[in-house]
């Protein structure tokens, strides 16, 4: 296997396109079967490309969007910040709950790690910015996210209903309600 060099940086609003490109083929792959077919067809990249550009650009401290790179390409990213209030009273947290918004890796480079080392970077800085806990939630359906929360010690809890595209779905938050067990456990697996 063929070894790759990963940067992982802070995004720029020049990010926006390899933002949206990653965040609709990995829809595209991950939610088969999971939200209708017409949906995914239908997702724009320029119009996500829109929406990355106006969130990198008002992007304030404590909320963090990062880029993963290979050979220039964006291949994921990550964002996070501040836990959304209707998130923390669903969890009973209190402020000092942050939250991962968005965890996306292209397909073709995913098992690599890259989403791994992005959470990470994320979730040092939210702890460095004083968040003691963290949670992400996930479509339920999407086993392989799960699998890689509960492997960095995420705790599943309860399903939360939502509605992603118009399409009633259920998710599950991942919590690590001491944010520095998350961090500790990716630097020692990475190091």
């Amino acid at each position: 296997m063929q070894e790759i060099s990963v940067s992982i940086r802070s995004a720029q609003t020049s990010d926006a396109i390899g933002l949206a490109r990653v965040q609709v083929e990995t829809w595209r792959d991950a939610y088969v079967g999971v939200l209708p077919d017409a949906a995914l067809v239908d997702l724009d990249e320029l119009r996500a490309a829109v929406r990355w550009t106006r969130v990198a650009s008002i992007l304030e401290e404590p909320e963090r969007l990062s880029v993963a790179v290979v050979d220039g390409d964006i291949v994921g990213f990550c964002h996070g910040g501040p836990g959304r209030r209707s998130v923390t009273q669903a969890m009973g947290a209190n402020d000092r709950m942050a939250e991962v918004y968005a965890l996306y890796v292209d397909p073709s480079f995913q098992g690599l790690g890259i989403g791994r080392a992005l959470l990470g970077h994320i979730a040092n800085g939210l702890e460095s910015d004083g968040f003691e806990a963290l949670t992400i939630l996930t479509l339920e359906a999407n086993r392989h996210a799960g699998r890689l929360y509960v492997s960095l010690a995420g705790v599943p809890g309860d399903i939360v209903p939502s509605v992603v595209s118009g399409v009633p779905v259920d998710q599950t938050p991942y919590t690590w309600r001491d944010i520095s067990v998350l961090v500790r456990r990716i630097e020692t697996a990475d190091g």
